[in-house]
């Protein structure tokens, strides 16, 4: 009599797990691009040149900023705000997936639970009659 409906709710629990993982992958995806971005030195093609371009996280020049270096070029192709962009776009993936995959599991737990109770009663229950069957 339980069995359909507790493999419905499994089969929910199930799809609501599968999309939070598929939202964590999608979140994962974009910060890896954006370490990628971040930490990978690059060239820039202008014309007949190529400019080798340092990652925007080791820039390090004291007396230049990296806007300034390489006459700007670099910092055109990596710019800031696109960077903070990718950031940005990454985290509500993260969060809508990190709470369904949760949400599924705690529904996988509690009904598990539930019907480990219901199958108790049950069990005392067939206990309970076959101890007050009269005997012949």
């Amino acid at each position: 009599m339980q069995w359909p409906v507790r493999q419905e709710f499994e089969r929910r629990a199930g799809r609501q797990q599968s999309w939070g993982v598929g939202l964590m992958a999608v979140a994962a995806a974009l910060f890896l691009w954006l370490g990628y971005l971040l930490l990978i030195p690059f060239t820039v093609h202008h014309y007949q040149d190529e400019i080798e371009c340092e990652a925007p996280v080791f820039y390090s020049s004291e007396s230049t900023s990296y806007s300034e270096g390489a006459a700007g070029r670099c910092s055109a192709a990596r710019d800031w705000p696109e960077l903070l962009g990718v950031g940005v776009l990454a985290v509500p993936p993260a969060v809508v997936g990190a709470a369904l995959f949760t949400g599924g599991s705690a529904r996988r737990r509690a009904s598990d639970h539930v019907f480990q109770i219901l199958e108790m009663r049950d069990s005392e229950e067939r206990a309970r009659k076959k101890m007050t069957r009269p005997k012949n």
